[in-house]
This record gives C-alpha cells, structure tokens and sequence, in this order.
C-alpha cells in the first residue's frame, strides 16, 4: 500500500513538473510573439487595409516622389521636403519600443529624414533625424532598428508616425514592417543628445502641411518629445529568466523521473 501510494505521489509530482514546464515554454513564446503590428505591408496597394489585420488606418504624403507597396514593403522615393504620414486608433502604452525593420538604396539614408508622431491630432517634433534618434545607421539589407520610447520622451499616446524629408535630401528606402515591442537587440552606442523646444499646441504655426489625416492640414506642433540620449538598447532580462526556470523544472522533472524508476525497481 505505501509502495503505491509513493508511486502515485511521484506520478502527480512529475505531471505538475511538466505542466509547469509547457507553461514556461508557452510564456517565452508569448513574450516573443507579442508585439503590437503597426503596419506589415502585407498586400498589393498601399490604401488595402482591409487585406491586412494592422493597426494602421490611413496613410498621407507621397515622400516628395512615391510611396508605394514594392515586395511586401513600403517604398518611399523621397525628395526635397516630402513627407509621409501613417496612423490608426493604436494602443502602444504598454511598449517599450518601436521597431522599425528598414534598408536604404544607398545607405546612410537615416540623416535624409526625421522621425515625427502624433498623438490625436497633434504632431510632436522629437528633433532628431532617424539616424540620430536610433543610434544605428541604414544600411543596403534590412535589419530591425529599435526606437526607446521612454528615453526620447515620446509620448504613450502615439497613434501615427510622420516621415518628414529634409530639405536637398533624396534617395529610396523600403520598410519591411512597423510594430511597437517590449523586446530589442543588441546594445547600440547611444546618441547624441539635443535640445528641443516647445510650441504650444493650441497655437497655430506657420507651417502648414497634410500630415495628420490624408485630407487634412498638419495641426499645430508641440516638440516637446526629445533631449535624451537613444541606446539600441536589449531587454532580455525577462527572457533569461524564463529560460532558467525552464531549464531549472527540466531537470527536476528528470530527477523525479529517476527516483520514480529507482523506486520501482526496488518495489
């Protein structure tokens, strides 16, 4: 009778241990998988967002020359002092970063623009272009560039993003996809830090462009988004510490599993 009942218990003891285990496993895949998806480009124009379950709405803008959907991906063809504009009723409060999955023609095309946003309808300068703002430059393949949402004081509200070509510059990037994350890669030297002002947004400005809806004028900019220095920086903290409590009820499973043979052969 004791002999089965410690069979059982170690039954119980490892079914727990292996459930426990696929929790884990099933965590970490959740954790990777959970980004919020902007914009995937995953259809044959660039106005289909009913082909595609995204969190982007509208687009605005030509860059200056086009913008187009080429492979999968966005293609600007950008041009002295285009722009262009994407946005949709998003909730990125709980990210960390935006990530970006991009390559240029040439290279080095991240000093040709800044990265703006809006948040409802008002557009917020960071003031930094996109090389300076991610510390990593664009290069001829794609490769994910991560945006620190909290070190450049860009607002949790963001619901769009604004492509705002600098004047003389030209050239053809193509972005692969758009999402917000709570996960980057590898740490990237952080960038030079600048000052921003401040423009009231209930005041009008001068300049006025189509930015925040394909239709409409650019509302009033507030650039108080900025001034702090944007490392590529990784958060794999929580992942470690997932795979070592897998790891860890692993090996207790396999230790149980042993006693449980040993236990057997001496019953």
């Amino acid at each position: 009778m004791t002999s089965l009942l410690k069979k059982k218990s170690l039954r119980l003891s490892i079914s727990l241990l292996v459930a426990l285990n696929l929790l884990l496993a099933s965590a970490m895949t959740a954790m990777a998988a959970d980004d919020l998806v902007f914009d995937s480009y995953d259809r044959g124009a660039l106005a289909d967002f009913a082909s595609s379950k995204v969190g982007a709405q509208w687009t605005g803008g030509d860059a200056g020359k086009s913008a187009t959907v080429d492979g999968n991906a966005l293609k600007l063809e950008y041009a002295s002092k285009g722009w262009f504009g994407t946005g949709g009723g998003i909730d990125a409060s709980a990210y960390k970063y935006l990530k970006i999955r991009i390559k240029g023609a040439a290279g080095g095309e991240g000093a040709d623009f800044d990265l703006n946003y809006a948040v409802g309808e008002t557009v917020k300068t960071i003031g930094k272009n996109f090389a300076d703002l991610s510390g990593v430059a664009i290069t001829k393949e794609y490769q994910d560039i991560y945006i620190d949402l909290a070190a450049n004081k860009i607002d949790p509200g963001i619901q769009a993003l604004h492509f705002n070509f600098l004047d003389g510059k030209s050239g053809t990037i193509w972005i692969d996809d758009i999402a917000f994350t709570s996960m980057a890669g590898a740490a990237a030297e952080p960038a030079v830090e600048e000052e921003t002002t401040t423009t009231d947004a209930a005041e009008p400005t001068d300049a006025v462009t189509e930015e925040t809806t394909p239709a409409a004028e650019e509302p009033a900019v507030d650039a108080e988004a900025g001034a702090e220095a944007n490392p590529k920086t990784g958060d794999s903290m929580n992942v470690t510490m997932y795979a070592s409590l897998a790891l860890l009820s692993g090996a207790a499973v396999l230790v149980f599993m042993v006693k449980a043979r040993n236990a057997q052969r001496k019953s």
